[in-house]
């Protein structure tokens, strides 16, 4: 359908050389659209975005110099997804807050110094869409998980503060929240936890696949979703509903 089409947009997705942002951005250029693949690493981006015909950048998202200095190539950005995210799990009581200091520069300050940083081209489209992947946890307390779940939560809420200020020039902002999704990173994670686990927890009885969270961002970057910004679309089987949660163990 034309209303999902990207066809003549330009997009970035940052964390996009493997698990949901590849997907994503696998699923934008199908759509139609232009888009650059992120990572920290210029050959490794360089040769994934090669292999999918799409463009590459590179950028450290731990480094505000960094983004500071970037000079993004095309005079129109119409969607910015925010992916990349890091997580590092430990209870309060062994928690360094150095560790939580890099947790919320990658997954919130980063995303905000970014998307400010592209204004002018996210300006210029008649049509942009910021997209900030936050989780369930931005919602659901995970427990050993104190730095992530705080920085998805604020996101969360960042994001709707962009919404409103960024409404007057046709921008929106909205949160993409995935569930339990089987990723190369966690799929060890998974594996160990067990998925007849997850089959009893999650509502609709199994852990989500990478290309699950295309459609969803999708919508959220098309013009499917004109009228949409400010709120937070989850992606979860229901996940966030139930009641069981898992135990510290």
């Amino acid at each position: 359908m034309q209303l999902f089409s990207l066809e003549g947009k330009n997009a970035l997705v940052t964390g996009s050389t493997r698990g949901i942002g590849l997907a994503i951005a696998t699923g934008f250029i199908e759509a139609g659209a232009k888009v650059y693949l992120h990572g920290r690493n210029f050959e490794q981006v360089r040769q994934i975005a090669a292999s999918l015909g799409a463009q590459a950048l590179a950028l450290d998202l731990s480094d505000p110099s960094q983004i500071a200095a970037l000079e993004f190539p095309e005079r129109q950005l119409d969607v910015l997804v925010n992916n990349a995210g890091l997580e590092i799990g430990t209870t309060l009581e062994h928690l360094d807050l150095n560790d939580f200091d890099r947790v919320q520069q990658v997954n919130l300050r980063a995303v905000i110094d970014l998307t400010q940083r592209l204004l002018p081209q996210l300006k210029a489209s008649s049509s942009a869409s910021v997209i900030n992947v936050t989780s369930i946890h931005d919602l659901v307390p995970y427990h050993g998980n104190i730095a992530y779940c705080a920085s998805k939560a604020a996101l969360a809420m960042a994001s709707k503060v962009m919404a409103i200020e960024l409404a007057g020039f046709g921008i929106r902002v909205n949160n993409f929240a995935p569930g339990a999704v089987e990723t190369d990173i966690n799929r060890e994670v998974i594996k160990k936890i067990g998925h007849d686990k997850f089959a009893e927890w999650i509502p609709l009885g199994r852990v989500a696949q990478t290309s699950e969270m295309i459609g969803p961002a999708i919508f959220l970057a098309s013009n499917a979703s004109s009228y949409v910004t400010g709120t937070t679309l989850y992606a979860d089987g229901g996940y966030k509903e139930h009641l069981v949660r898992y135990r510290a163990d």
